[in-house]
């Protein structure tokens, strides 16, 4: 019996521990965080950094208590962030710099600036953390960084008047969109030669993949549609019209659901991937850009980027709970969370 007590008093705490999201008051969380100075050891294990273009910063949210806990400087115009698969490294794309910076985020300190092509945009790193793949939307390169080394080469050409935007990957296969040529690049890396490219709508954007890499989803901002493709074949399968400015795209595991975003549109679409029908759209969300889940899926993070903000949005009742100042012109949203860790966030 007194083991058993034990046992349960054990699993009390560790469920504590990792249901934070759920547990803890904001009155706590103030306490926690202590202030303006930011303390890694005060960070629970859940953030997302928010790249802030017009003040140069990586803006950091603490998303247990929904509080801005502190800010990285960078280098110019900020837009998408990346994270190693231990969340120890993460990485920012600098457009009006044309670098890279390297953070630390055990230490929150930057720790390299690579230098790449023109105004590098989208990134993607590989499973094993040491090459980061790098979209230039004013060249024709995507750019190959060697993380251990802080080196980086424009390894794969796809030709003149090519203009990259975002990236996309699974089993050794690089989707690039080209938001100019309304093309999707799609590059072998282990040769990082160009196997053929995917015809789309208007103006493609931040694609995804699912999670078998059997289907592609293309936002197509010129047409206000998601366009789904079969990667084997390239044949379009689906166009659905959503948001103006169709913009990013999130599915969800179970792959039922897609929640578009439009910059122009300031909106939110809700896809059913069922009925191929828009369900919900949210209006009012002004320049709605990047969007990103939380980790078991029960919100969704917009930038804002006509604004000053992120909206947090609820799955469930597909309302807007809160909005979180993180500066002016934020682009990017990531979520930086191991896997299993994080309880309700």
């Amino acid at each position: 019996m007194k083991w058993k007590s034990k046992s349960f008093f054990i699993l009390l705490a560790l469920m504590v521990i990792i249901s934070g999201c759920a547990l803890e008051t904001k009155e706590e969380a103030e306490k926690r965080l202590g202030g303006s100075e930011l303390n890694p050891r005060s960070l629970t294990a859940v953030q997302f950094y928010v790249p802030v273009e017009d003040e140069n910063k990586v803006t950091i949210v603490d998303i247990v208590s929904g509080e801005v806990a502190g800010e990285i400087e960078v280098g110019e115009r900020p837009t998408i962030t990346v994270f190693s698969t231990t969340m120890r490294q993460a990485y920012v794309a600098n457009q009006a710099s044309s670098t890279v910076s390297f953070i630390d985020t055990t230490t929150l300190e930057v720790t390299n600036e690579v230098e790449v092509g023109a105004l590098p945009h989208g990134m993607l790193l590989s499973s094993d953390n040491r090459t980061l793949y790098v979209a230039t939307i004013a060249d024709q390169y995507i750019y190959v960084i060697d993380t251990k080394e802080g080196t980086a080469e424009p390894a794969i050409d796809l030709g003149e008047n090519a203009r990259t935007n975002y990236l996309a990957y699974h089993d050794q296969t690089l989707y690039v969109s080209d938001h100019e040529n309304d093309l999707v690049y799609v590059i072998d890396t282990d040769t990082n030669e160009l196997i053929h490219k995917i015809e789309t709508g208007s103006t493609p954007r931040a694609i995804k993949l699912s999670t078998d890499g059997s289907q592609l989803y293309v936002p197509a901002a010129g047409d206000d549609t998601l366009e789904i493709y079969d990667t084997a074949t390239g044949e379009q399968l689906q166009q659905i019209t959503t948001v103006k400015g169709a913009t990013d795209v999130v599915i969800t595991e179970d792959e039922a659901t897609a929640v578009v975003t439009g910059m122009e549109g300031n909106a939110v679409a809700f896809v059913n991937l069922d009925s191929f029908e828009v369900e919900d759209v949210l209006e009012d969300l002004p320049g709605a850009r990047h969007i990103s889940f939380n980790r078991i899926e029960s919100r969704v993070y917009v930038s804002l980027s006509e604004s000053d903000d992120i909206a947090i949005i609820d799955m469930e009742t597909r309302a807007v709970e809160d909005h979180i100042q993180v500066g002016s012109t934020p682009h990017g949203v990531a979520i930086k969370a191991l896997a299993g860790i994080g309880g309700s966030c």
